[in-house]
């Protein structure tokens, strides 16, 4: 008799204690939310700061298949963000990157948790202004929280600082334009593991 009332109470803690099961597990994660690009400076047929750029606030967002290895996440990332340009009659410059991240986890699994972290790749940059883009090599850093509403599905917040440091454009009247990106993200985050 004590072995099955021993039996059963385990057997109830199993099934009352929720498998959040994320450590080495793959994750598909979507990410949107608003994004703050910095002023930047503009050098015209190698002049510098022979102009500037002006942003309005944007958007930004992406989706992530990743894979996590307990501590350690490592995953590939796809997204998108565009801003419109202050006095340029509506036109927007945006930027479109693929990215490969590693992330720390801190915290556990079953509750709030925290993760840093950063990324490298390529990024295509566009300014409807001028009707031009440029693609380069792109680098990020990632920081966030995340916690649990299942087994199954995360919610968090993430910041992205993101960064694009040679934009090489050509305008319409044949000028050479360089500049660079560097936006601020804060990201509302909804991932399936």
């Amino acid at each position: 008799m004590r072995k099955l009332v021993l039996g059963l109470a385990l057997a109830s803690t199993a099934i009352a204690t929720p498998a959040f099961a994320r450590d080495n597990s793959w994750y598909l994660q979507l990410d949107f939310g608003g994004m703050i690009v910095e002023d930047a400076d503009v050098a015209i047929n190698g002049v510098k700061n022979a102009d500037s750029i002006d942003f309005k606030k944007g958007f930004d967002g992406g989706a992530v298949l990743g894979y996590d290895f307990g501590p350690f996440r490592l995953e590939t990332e796809a997204s998108y963000r565009q801003a419109k340009i202050k006095n340029s009659g509506g036109a927007d410059a945006s930027n479109l990157s693929f990215m490969v991240n590693g992330l720390l986890d801190f915290g556990p699994d079953d509750g709030l948790q925290g993760f840093v972290g950063g990324g490298a790749g390529v990024a295509r940059v566009h300014a409807d202004v001028i009707d031009d883009s440029d693609s380069g090599f792109a680098w990020q850093a990632i920081a966030g929280i995340r916690a649990p509403l299942s087994s199954h599905i995360d919610v968090g917040l993430k910041y992205r600082f993101m960064n694009v440091a040679n934009v090489d454009l050509v305008s319409p009247a044949g000028d050479s334009i360089g500049t660079r990106w560097r936006s601020h993200s804060l990201m509302g985050t909804l991932a399936y593991n």
